[in-house]
C-alpha cells in the first residue's frame, strides 16, 4: 500500500512530467524511483491516459508490421511519431510504442533491419524518458538501438548491432557496444581492402582541398 510520501511524490513526478512533455524536451526526463513506488502511475496520466496510450501502442504496432516504407510511415505518423521525406525503414524496426511521439526521423534517413528506438528505459531507482532525432541522411544500423535523448547527426553512420548511448555527430561513423567513432582519418590505412572512400576516384589520386 502506498504511503502519503509516496502519493507526495507520484504526484510531483506528474506534474514534472507534463510540464516536460508540454516544453521543448531538450534534455531527457529523469525521476527516481524505488520499492512501494509505481512510475506508470506517474507516466499514463502526463502521457494522455492509459486509453490513448493503448492506442499508440496498437498504432505502433501496426507499423513494425506493415510491409513498405510509405504504409509503415503512414501508421506511425499515426502514432506521434515525426517522419520525413523519403525515410526508408526496414522490416523489423521498433519503435517505442511507450512515446513514439518523441521520435523525430528527418528527411532521407535510413533505419536497417531490426533497428530500435527506445525513447523510455527503466532501471530499479530510476526512469528515463527522451526525444530520438534521426537527422537528414543518417542511417542506423542493422539491430543496433537507440537509446533516450539521442540524436544521430547529418548523413551520420551507425554501424549495425550498437549501441548508441549518446550524440553522434554529423557525418560521423560510428559501431560497437557502447558506439564509439571508428571514422578514418585521411591518410590512414584501410581497415577493409576495397577502393579509398577518401580517394577522388580509379586513379586512387586524393580529392583537392
Amino acid at each position: 500500500m502506498s504511503s502519503p510520501t509516496d502519493a507526495d511524490r507520484l504526484a510531483a513526478v506528474r506534474r514534472e512530467l507534463a510540464a516536460w512533455m508540454a516544453g521543448d524536451r531538450a534534455e531527457p526526463f529523469t525521476a527516481e524511483t524505488g520499492e512501494g513506488f509505481c512510475i506508470d502511475r506517474a507516466v499514463a496520466p502526463a502521457m494522455g491516459g492509459g486509453l490513448r496510450m493503448l492506442w499508440r501502442w496498437f498504432l505502433v504496432s501496426m507499423g513494425d508490421h506493415s510491409p513498405g516504407c510509405p504504409l509503415k510511415a503512414f501508421f506511425y505518423r499515426l502514432a506521434g511519431a515525426k517522419i520525413g521525406r523519403d525515410v526508408c525503414i526496414a522490416p523489423g524496426v521498433i519503435l517505442d510504442p511507450l512515446a513514439p511521439q518523441l521520435v523525430e526521423l528527418e528527411d532521407g534517413c535510413l533505419l536497417g533491419m531490426g533497428a530500435r528506438l527506445i525513447t523510455h528505459e527503466y532501471t530499479a531507482t530510476s526512469f528515463r524518458l527522451g526525444r530520438i532525432r534521426v537527422r537528414p541522411g543518417a542511417v542506423v544500423g542493422g539491430f543496433s538501438t537507440v537509446r533516450s535523448g539521442v540524436t544521430v547527426g547529418e548523413r551520420a553512420t551507425v554501424g549495425f548491432h550498437s549501441f548508441v548511448n549518446r550524440d553522434v555527430a554529423p557525418g560521423d561513423t560510428v559501431a560497437g557496444v557502447p558506439a564509439r567513432s571508428i571514422a578514418r582519418r585521411p591518410g590512414a590505412a584501410l581497415l577493409v581492402p576495397g577502393p579509398d572512400p577518401l580517394a577522388g576516384g580509379p586513379s586512387g589520386e586524393g580529392r583537392e582541398g
